[in-house]
């Protein structure tokens, strides 16, 4: 430790006697202070070199904090994803609002380079008179996708959303 410590000081020693001789060399003119710039970032680059090598030494931080790099940058792509994906279903909602529906709930599914949109699901509640008990036709053993009646909807999100229309779904 003692001998790094007296490398350290023999270095700073000579870096300073280097720049008081080339400070001594160069005439007195307008270019003299950029010398002294670059002389003074040299005697600060000397005298943090240690730290600078200690800083470039290449530690295991997942060791020393007991934590992953590699789930931590998928925890962080998955966050982003949400925050996407949410940002998406929150815009979706009040466009759909706007044309007066109620929705009940929207799900957005995008592919891994969030460049698509691979899937648009709506719930739509039809409670809009709560008096007025409407029976429904019900198919047995298949899902009924209500394009037909919400083709409005169904417009807004294939133009504003590059969506094909196989993709939309609306229970």
């Amino acid at each position: 430790m003692i001998l790094k410590l007296r490398e350290w000081c023999e270095g700073i020693i000579i870096a300073i006697i280097i720049s008081i001789i080339i400070e001594m060399l160069i005439p007195d003119n307008k270019s003299k202070k950029y010398v002294k710039v670059i002389i003074g970032i040299y005697i600060m680059f000397v005298s943090l070199n240690p730290l600078l090598k200690i800083l470039n030494y290449d530690y295991d931080f997942s060791t020393f904090f007991n934590w992953d790099t590699v789930t931590t940058s998928t925890t962080f792509d998955k966050n982003i994803k949400d925050v996407y994906v949410l940002g998406i279903e929150e815009k979706i909602k009040e466009e759909i609002e706007e044309l007066g529906y109620n929705l009940e709930y929207v799900k957005v599914e995008v592919d891994s380079g969030y460049e698509q949109i691979e899937k648009i699901s709506l719930k739509i509640n039809s409670n809009s008179n709560e008096n007025i008990i409407k029976i429904e036709k019900i198919n047995i053993g298949q899902k009924e996708n209500k394009k037909e009646e919400y083709s409005d909807i169904v417009s807004i999100l294939i133009v504003n959303y590059a969506v094909e229309e196989d993709k939309i779904f609306i229970y």
